[in-house]
Formats: C-alpha cells, structure tokens, sequence
C-alpha cells in the first residue's frame, strides 16, 4: 500500500510525534530503540523501503551544492591563494557523517531486536557531525557573502 502522506510523517505517528533518526542531533541508543520499537514491523520496513533510499542522494546533492556555493562566493570574497579556500571541503565531512549515519541506522533497523547499543551511540555522533559540518558551511557561506558584498562597497 502506497500512502499519499510522507514516509516521515507515518513515521513520526508511529513514534509519538518523535522525527525520524536523522534528523535529531542527538539522541540516546535507548531513545532510538524505543522509538524503532514503536515503529513496528510496518513502520521499520517503511524505513527501509522508501525513507533510506531517497537517503543515497541527499549527502552528496548537499556536500556538492555547498561546496560550490563556498567556492563561488569565497573566489570574491578571498584572495585566490588564500587559506580560506580550502573551506570548500567542509560540506564533504557532512557527508561522511551522513552516510555513516545512514549505514549505522540501517544497520541497526536490520539487526532488530539485537540492539548494537555501541553503534547506535556512534550513529549519534555520526548525525551531530553531519549537522555540525554542514551548519558550519553555511556559515561560512554567510560570512563569505557578507565580506564579498563589504569589499565590493569599500571598492566603490
């Protein structure tokens, strides 16, 4: 059966309201089993189906999309040798921290009910590198900008 509502959005019901694992920047591996637990049969296969998926193209879609955006405003903002360039590959630790995320989530949702309790505290922090990196980007993304738009009306 095929839902018009988001997979995320069946998912969260089945959890009480709780977002999908990636989606919180931390949580506890008792947390996360309990809300697996609560997902049911339905609910994890759902996960694994058409939410993990769709999850193969976001990291890289993100980690490119950033780090061109980094390079295209920090090639105004920065002189072409400068060490601010190397920025450009924050984004890509993202995506590590993603798709480690990822592997571990499903990991886990296969092997229920064992609960690898090292590995969902390592997806934990694999999630909290993933929000960190690419906020820092985006940052960096701002600040590139801001400097950008300030020289060129110093030049003027």
């Amino acid at each position: 059966m095929i839902s018009s509502v988001s997979p995320s959005a069946e998912l969260m019901a089945l959890a009480n309201g709780r977002d999908v694992p990636d989606t919180q920047f931390w949580r506890s591996a008792s947390t996360f089993y309990q809300q697996i637990e609560n997902y049911g049969v339905y609910g994890r296969r759902l996960y694994l189906t058409r939410v993990s998926p769709v999850d193969i193209f976001i990291p890289i879609s993100q980690a490119l999309f950033l780090s061109v955006m980094m390079t295209l405003v920090f090639r105004r903002a920065f002189a072409p040798q400068s060490r601010w360039q190397m920025l450009n590959v924050l984004p890509f630790v993202a995506m590590v921290g993603d798709y480690l995320e990822n592997m571990s989530v499903v990991t886990m949702m296969l092997a229920y009910p064992t609960q690898l309790t090292e590995l969902a505290t390592a997806s934990a922090v694999f999630t909290a590198v993933k929000f960190i990196f690419s906020l820092v980007s985006i940052g960096c993304i701002g600040v590139g900008l801001l400097l950008w738009l300030w020289r060129k009306g110093a030049r003027r």
